[in-house]
Order: structure tokens, then C-alpha cells, then sequence
């Protein structure tokens, strides 16, 4: 599986990250591997797709992503989701999938980054 997942307990963060082809049912696994369910829809979120592959992910697949992963988000204590991409492919993909989330009642703060120190700032990781 090309999705590398670390939970930091202390952080109470979850930092995943795409390696190779990533794909649509790799990432709905993911939701329900680590958000559904658990005691980890309170993390904060890392996606870094700087090096992935997302040419195979669709709208359908996006969207069945987004709608599971929103049944997921807790009502109060807002969490973020940073998706941090390395070219304009991987731009697009993650503005649709942040849209799609939003309008599947997602209340998660997403935000897509380019540059990675910008991206952990957001998050507010220390370097």
C-alpha cells in the first residue's frame, strides 16, 4: 500500500504519506481504518502527496472518500486536515477533495499547501 500512516500519540496527530500510485481505494481504506470509529477522529491530519502518484484518483472514488471521512469529524474541537502537494496534478486533486469534504458536511479545516514549512506552521508543528 502505498499510504504510509504514523499516528503520534502526543501530537495527536496522524501523518500519512503517499508513496507511489495512490488511489481511491487505498485512501477510503484508509478513512476507515483509522478514522472510523476510533478514537482517532480527533487528530489533526497530515496527507503529504509531494511524492505521490495521483493520476488514478477519480471523482467518484473522491467523493466516496470525502463522504465517509466527513461522517467522521466530531462535532466540537475543530481539526485540521493539511494536504501537502508538489505539483499542479496533485493542486487540483486535493482543491477537489478539500470542495467535495465541505459539501459533504466536513468540519475539519482543510487546507492545501505547496511549500512544507508553511504547511507544518499551519498545523503548528515545530521544525
Amino acid at each position: 500500500m502505498p499510504l504510509r500512516v504514523v499516528v503520534d500519540v502526543d501530537k495527536k496527530m496522524i501523518r500519512v504519506a503517499g508513496e507511489g500510485v495512490v488511489t481511491d481505494e487505498e485512501l477510503l481504506q484508509y478513512v476507515h481504518d483509522y478514522l472510523s470509529g476510533g478514537d482517532l477522529g480527533g487528530y489533526d491530519e497530515l496527507f503529504d502527496l509531494s511524492e505521490a502518484d495521483v493520476q488514478d484518483l477519480t471523482y467518484t472514488g473522491l467523493s466516496s472518500v470525502a463522504a465517509a471521512a466527513a461522517a467522521t469529524d466530531p462535532a466540537a474541537d475543530p481539526v485540521k486536515i493539511a494536504i501537502l502537494v508538489s505539483e499542479s496534478r496533485g493542486m487540483g486533486v486535493s482543491r477537489l477533495y478539500q470542495s467535495l469534504r465541505e459539501s459533504k458536511g466536513g468540519r475539519r479545516h482543510t487546507r492545501v499547501f505547496w511549500d512544507r514549512a508553511e504547511c507544518r506552521e499551519w498545523l503548528g508543528l515545530t521544525p
